[in-house]
């Protein structure tokens, strides 16, 4: 899938600010984030899973990034780095067997520094939502809308919160990797097809040839009468 995420937050330092994110999901593939947030310049965030980098102007500057660089924000927004890496991997530990009694909606992450929990208030299509994590200030989701995208159902609208921050998260599209091509913001425009030269303008002088003004032509058979 394709997924074409836009962002308004007012951030801890009570700065309005807004984020545009194109993410590039595959299965079995490397995922891909194009990030442009306000006021920092824009980047490119690759991940496998076992690795992964930022990319700058154009894939001319790189950076290797360790987990612990996972607890770094967006810019000025308050998403992180681990954001986007739970979305492309979904860093979740299985269910604890031991337990008699589970919680399917509670959802543990296995390979995050950043946040340590997701909880839910129902499954499949939450409307509410708690993150917890190692700064120990809970963020809160409302979920407004559900919708399907290609047969994926995806939220369109999230207000999202803490004590410091807050803001929403909206889908502005989503479709197949397959269709990208079809997609009207990434095709090319067509260039003007131009109408054709009157005669009256006649051919253009190739490279060897001179042309003699029909001025001169009228003052010359003038001169000779």
């Amino acid at each position: 899938m394709i997924i074409n995420v836009e962002g308004k937050f007012v951030n801890e330092e009570k700065n309005k600010t807004n984020i545009k994110i194109e993410w590039r999901h595959h299965n079995d593939a490397l995922d891909t984030f194009f990030v442009n947030p306000s006021g920092s310049r824009p980047f490119n965030y690759i991940t496998a899973g076992k690795f992964r980098y930022m990319e700058f102007e154009g894939g001319k500057i790189k950076r290797q990034l360790g987990l612990h660089h996972l607890r770094e924000n967006i810019g000025n927004t308050p998403l992180k780095l681990d954001d986007l890496e739970l979305l492309a991997n979904g860093y979740f530990k299985c269910p604890d067997s031991t337990k008699l009694e589970q919680n399917p909606n509670v959802f543990s992450t296995a390979v995050s520094n950043t946040w340590w929990s997701l909880v839910v208030d129902t499954l499949p299509n939450p409307e509410k939502a708690v993150m917890r994590g190692a700064p120990k200030k809970p963020r809160y989701f409302s979920i407004t809308n559900w919708k399907s995208f290609a047969g994926d159902m995806l939220p369109t609208l999230a207000s999202m919160s803490s004590e410091d921050y807050s803001g929403s998260l909206w889908i502005r599209s989503a479709y197949p990797a397959q269709a990208l091509e079809m997609d009207p913001v990434q095709k090319p425009v067509k260039p003007k097809i131009l109408l054709p030269v009157p005669k009256l303008f006649g051919k253009i002088a190739v490279e060897g040839e001179r042309k003699i003004p029909l001025i001169l032509k009228l003052n010359q058979k003038l001169l000779s009468e």
